[in-house]
């Protein structure tokens, strides 16, 4: 029998022998699609858990980097109070009742960053350790407030005593000259100093008292509140110091003039 070729049932025949090779190969398939599956999964699994290894490692760094930091700062703050506390404790001319107020807030503010270390050292969240690490800055202000205060109440004192001075020296200059008129001199010209001697006495003292009892009730709250809090003081005390010089020199101007009496 002579064989005619018929391209429609060669083509089904090529088909139906290409249908009964996938289904041979079908169970292979299906072990290497499984296994492949099973790789990929396991590759991400591991790739997913070294990202988040990495990821704890570098939040357990940055909170060791803000506990280190935080320590950094508040050694040095708790070095700058330890120093202004000798200055207080020293100062011979700073008032008894400025001298007591003071010391306990430098104490306090030296307790109070002393605690903050041990609590920032103790942290294992980062969120935490930020915070305390805030902290240092926001609830001490020690050099936005507590450093300045000190020295203007200092500077403040200091004026009040040459004020204090110079108006005992005033007096005696009123009763020099009271007698050297009563003697029939004439001192007219250095009455008009005298005077104008009191006048920057009565400014600079006006100065510095005001200065003084405005500041030293001053807490860090109330920076936080006004930043501008100490704004213009270290001006005020550079006029009161002016005052005071110019009274010590109309001084040095009465007597020279009470020795042109003679």
């Amino acid at each position: 029998m002579k064989y005619v070729y018929n391209p429609k049932k060669t083509l089904t025949l090529i088909i139906i022998a290409a249908t009964i090779g996938s289904w041979t190969l079908l169970p292979a398939l299906a072990a290497a699609t499984v296994k492949t599956a099973s790789t990929s999964a396991g590759t991400a699994s591991s790739s997913s858990g070294s990202q988040s290894a990495s990821s704890q490692a570098q939040q357990q760094q940055h909170l060791q980097n803000i506990i280190s930091k935080g320590n950094a700062e508040i050694n040095r703050r708790l070095t700058s109070l330890g120093q202004l506390s000798g200055q207080i404790t020293s100062s011979a001319k700073l008032a008894a009742a400025d001298q007591t107020a003071l010391e306990a807030e430098v104490n306090s503010e030296i307790s109070g960053l002393k605690s903050l270390q041990t609590q920032l050292d103790s942290e294992t969240q980062l969120s935490n350790a930020i915070k305390d690490a805030q902290s240092i800055i926001s609830d001490y202000r020690v050099y936005a407030l507590i450093l300045p205060k000190v020295w203007l109440i200092k500077t403040a004192d200091n004026q009040q005593a040459t004020e204090a001075k110079l108006s005992v020296f005033a007096q005696k200059l009123q009763t020099r000259l009271t007698a050297e008129q009563t003697a029939g001199k004439d001192a007219t010209t250095l009455l008009t100093d005298l005077a104008a001697m009191n006048s920057d006495i009565s400014s600079a003292q006006s100065i510095s008292s005001s200065i003084e009892q405005s500041v030293v009730p001053l807490q860090p709250t109330d920076y936080d509140t006004n930043h501008s809090v100490l704004s213009g003081d270290a001006a005020q005390l550079k006029t009161a110091h002016a005052n005071n010089v110019a009274a010590y020199n109309q001084a040095q101007a009465i007597v020279n003039g009470l020795e042109s009496l003679k």
